[in-house]
């Protein structure tokens, strides 16, 4: 017979139930211990309580929502333990680190100044020019993703984290939640809304079940399709290396025309060296033609 299902509790209980240090620390010990497994008494001493009943009665509270006793009498984390853990980690909850213009690769596409990325918990992540101030990349970033990485090597986790994120919405997965994503084209998202600004449409992102959201370029939708990343390796450009402000097609607006909004048809022209193709996107929003 299968293991019973516990029962639901709101999101205020379950935060309660790990609002205390002794509890935190608990489910760190079992993050950072070998096989995210103790006993009782090698858990109670890599938290340093003395007191056994204490002890005994903050796992208790954990115990069947974030740690689970296995048949061997040891200790582990669930699945809703470890997303506690990972957040502590990523530091989205409790770290104020902020990057001011740590330089990245590439040119500004208006001026041709250099780029660099700045960081803070309100705006996120931001690659612009450090001349003219030109902003060719923003989205959400980790904190923990800063930790000793500078320069360049902030700026290929930023592309990872961002391209990663927005292929994963394309195929109704929400990167945050797993929940269903809307995906539509639109004109009227906020300029500061946006993954790169002035581009006359973008592809609207949207979780049906959690905050998420997203206003990228229609250039975005080209990067995993077959046809486009075979055409720039040929000419020299491999799209699984090169960073996404250093793609004219996802961040420069003259590469994108609106043809028709009723329904939509939008062509994204992809200029690679003396060579060029056009894309042409539809209203579901899809890659329908690559000439």
């Amino acid at each position: 017979m299968g293991e019973q299902r516990r029962a639901d509790i709101s999101p205020e209980e379950a935060f309660a139930l790990v609002g205390h240090e002794l509890r935190i620390s608990i489910l760190r010990a079992l993050g950072e211990a070998d096989g995210q497994r103790l006993s009782f008494s090698t858990l109670r001493e890599r938290i340093g309580e003395r007191d056994s009943g204490k002890f005994n009665y903050h796992l208790s509270k954990l115990e069947g929502r974030f740690v689970a006793k296995t048949g061997r009498g040891v200790y582990a984390l669930t699945y809703p333990g470890h997303r506690v853990v990972d957040a502590i980690h990523n530091g989205a909850f409790h770290r104020q680190d902020g990057v001011d213009a740590e330089p990245v690769s590439g040119s500004c596409l208006d001026c041709g100044g250099g780029l660099a990325f700045t960081y803070d918990t309100l705006e996120g992540g931001r690659v612009a020019c450090v001349e003219c101030g030109r902003r060719h990349l923003r989205h959400p970033f980790d904190p923990g993703g800063l930790v000793d990485r500078s320069g360049d090597e902030i700026g290929r986790v930023f592309d990872r984290v961002a391209r990663n994120t927005w292929a994963q919405a394309q195929t109704d997965i929400c990167p945050v939640c797993a929940g269903h994503v809307r995906r539509w084209l639109r004109t009227d998202a906020p300029p500061k809304a946006v993954a790169v600004p002035g581009h006359p449409v973008t592809v609207g992102f949207d979780c049906r079940q959690c905050s998420y959201h997203g206003n990228v370029p229609t250039g975005v939708l080209l990067l995993s399709h077959p046809a486009v990343r075979g055409f720039c390796y040929e000419n020299g450009v491999d799209l699984r290396s090169e960073p996404l402000w250093e793609l004219p097609f996802v961040v420069d607006p003259d590469a994108v025309t609106v043809r028709d909004d009723d329904p939509w048809e939008v062509a994204v022209t992809v200029a690679v060296g003396d060579e060029e193709r056009v894309a042409v996107v539809d209203e579901t929003p899809t890659v329908t033609a690559f000439d």
